[in-house]
């Protein structure tokens, strides 16, 4: 089992400070998004199951929900993702980027210039999808995920999937349900999600540590001194 979460508080260029909790595990970061309404308990287990996986969990809650500072304000998120993912990926190297619902609009126009070259869409539900400017969407490795018996995400995923940019894959589990209970219904589902993770996501982060070495070494020092005090 990983190491018990962690409270994280990640702040921004503009101040705003977003909170949530990381399973502090030595592995490709992968960064958790609750919908708009929701926290971060939202998640419920799934969280942990990735983690226990091998990869660095970290999951916030949006400007305005739960402990996050500001006021919730769904159009602000286009602004607040990219400069989330700067500030972990300047940690962490390139992650993958998880999210439900409504907020997986956001994440069309993030790729691998912000951090995010791996996403995964769990019953993608954007407000007006057809209001989207498609030639301004960017591209990404995608794994859509779905409960085939949800005729609303069914008739939204026909119209989205096959405009969205880069290579994607999608896989359907028997329910009607959204979001992480879908994952919590259809376990399969989150076995799809890891072997796609580890898959996509694993060789972006190899390739991050050949590169910064030198700044991990030192992170890690600095870190073991911090930790055996002034005294050791």
């Amino acid at each position: 089992m990983p190491a018990a979460p962690v409270p994280v508080a990640i702040r921004l260029p503009d101040g705003l400070v977003l909170r949530g909790h990381e399973w502090p595990v030595d592995g490709p970061a992968v960064v958790f998004l609750h919908d708009h309404g929701d926290d971060l308990d939202a998640w419920g287990p799934v969280t942990a199951g990735v983690a226990s996986h091998g990869f660095r969990v970290i999951s916030v809650e949006l400007r305005g929900h739960g402990l996050s500072d500001g006021d919730a304000d769904p159009g602000l998120l286009g602004q607040d993702l990219p400069a989330l993912l700067g500030e972990t990926t300047a940690s962490f190297g390139p992650v993958a980027l998880v999210a439900y619902g409504r907020v997986t609009e956001a994440m069309l126009f993030v790729d691998a210039d912000q951090g995010a070259p791996v996403q995964v869409m769990i019953s993608p539900l954007p407000d007006a999808p057809r209001e989207i400017d498609w030639r301004t969407t960017r591209s990404a490795m995608r794994l859509v995920i779905k409960g085939a018996l949800n005729e609303e995400v069914e008739r939204q995923i026909d119209f989205i999937y096959p405009r969205m940019r880069g290579p994607k894959l999608q896989v359907s589990g028997a329910s009607d349900a959204t979001g992480p209970p879908l994952l919590e219904d259809q376990p399969q589902l989150s076995e799809h999600m890891v072997t796609f993770l580890r898959r996509y996501l694993t060789g972006h982060h190899l390739a991050w540590i050949a590169d910064h070495t030198d700044q991990i070494t030192e992170a890690r020092e600095e870190r073991l001194a911090a930790e055996s005090g002034p005294d050791a």
